[in-house]
């Protein structure tokens, strides 16, 4: 057994083929480095994984084990690849370094673990010459034994999901919001639909809240919807992360309407100090989909309380048109629960495309 394993990439995202060497690394040496390397702008930038989500999520990975430290290298300010091979092998150099000295127990010889045969020659000639009292080692390893690659990945997410690893998954999941006024079958939609496409869903925290709170809708103030925002926004963010959520996830509101739900009950002063509070956390979900439930068509006995749903449902329109998200908003107006429901699976497979499994 050698002393210490290095394993670099950029890891957008972290798959199956990446984990082996992982393994090999920490098992043919007595620790292991895995570095996750990348810059502002890079490949992972427009799936969310910029370089600090990518080190977060392969720490969640490998965090339990001893054997393994993840490091992040930031090329940020040097030349792209392929130039720059100096200031880079520096950097790594000096990741490598500071760290080392924090294992309990001295490293005389370090192994790199490459997929790449232009790597061989400048890592060899570089750390031979820089440290030449540790013995420098580049070992080759076989990027086609899985058959996969994060390009493959990115261009087919859905098609490719058992190749990535668990904590990277959220990057590619595609969330789908089912909004409406109260009384449309919102709830029931969201839960045939997790159930339909075996993955997970969030409640309304709304109802959570004033439930443990022991309030009634019409008694919350500033605080309270204040509270509640957040704790949708929370609540939906934990299952878009859970571990039991496959391919697709569906939230049952969101931030939008607690704003909205503010904008009825709160007065004009109270909304105004919120309404940028909202407007942020607004900001930092991610909708594939959204999908509208519209008020039914009143019915005699109805009236009032479809007046209600009509003044939500415009309500809600409306902000999705201020928060520029008609163009994934789609309206299910079919005249009965079937066919909206069939309406929103027909949607749903739409943007999992030729990826979906059921």
């Amino acid at each position: 057994m050698r002393d210490l394993g290095i394993y670099f990439g950029t890891f957008a995202p972290c798959h199956v083929g990446h984990f082996e060497q992982v393994i090999r690394a920490k098992r043919e040496n007595r620790h292991a480095f895995v570095i996750v390397s990348g810059y502002e702008g890079d490949r992972g930038g427009n799936y969310g994984m910029v370089l600090d989500n990518r080190v977060k999520a392969m720490r969640q990975l490998l965090g339990p084990d001893d054997n393994v430290t993840v490091l992040k290298l930031d090329e940020t300010h040097i030349p792209r690849y392929p130039h720059g091979w100096e200031p880079w092998l520096e950097m790594l150099s000096e990741t490598i370094m500071h760290e080392k000295d924090a294992l309990p127990f001295e490293v005389g010889a370090l192994t790199f673990y490459v997929g790449e045969e232009e790597y061989i020659e400048p890592l060899h000639y570089f750390f031979s010459r820089v440290y030449p009292d540790i013995e420098t080692k580049v070992t080759m390893v076989d990027r086609k034994i899985l058959g996969i690659s994060g390009t493959s990945i990115r261009e087919s997410p859905i098609l490719n999901w058992d190749y990535v690893m668990r904590p990277f998954r959220r990057f590619f999941v595609q969330n789908v919001l089912v909004i409406g006024a109260p009384g449309t079958g919102r709830t029931s939609m969201v839960q045939d639909l997790a159930r339909r496409y075996s993955t997970s869903y969030s409640t309304e925290y709304a109802k959570t809240y004033c439930k443990e709170q022991r309030i009634a809708e019409d008694e919350l103030d500033a605080r309270d919807f204040h509270t509640i925002g957040i704790g949708q926004f929370e609540n939906n963010r934990h299952h878009i992360h859970s571990p039991g959520t496959r391919k697709v996830f569906f939230a049952d509101t969101d931030v939008m309407t607690t704003k909205v739900s503010m904008k009825m009950y709160a007065d004009g002063e109270e909304f105004n100090r919120l309404k940028s509070v909202f407007d942020y956390y607004i900001h930092l979900q991610n909708w594939s989909l959204i999908l509208v439930l519209p008020p039914e068509a009143p019915i005699d006995e109805k009236v009032a309380n479809t007046d209600y749903q009509n003044t939500v449902h415009q309500m809600i329109m409306a902000e999705l048109e201020e928060q520029n998200l008609l163009h994934i908003t789609h309206t299910l107006d079919g005249t009965s629960y079937r066919d909206r429901y069939q309406e929103a699976h027909r949607r749903v497979d739409e943007i999992l495309m030729e990826g979906k499994d059921n």
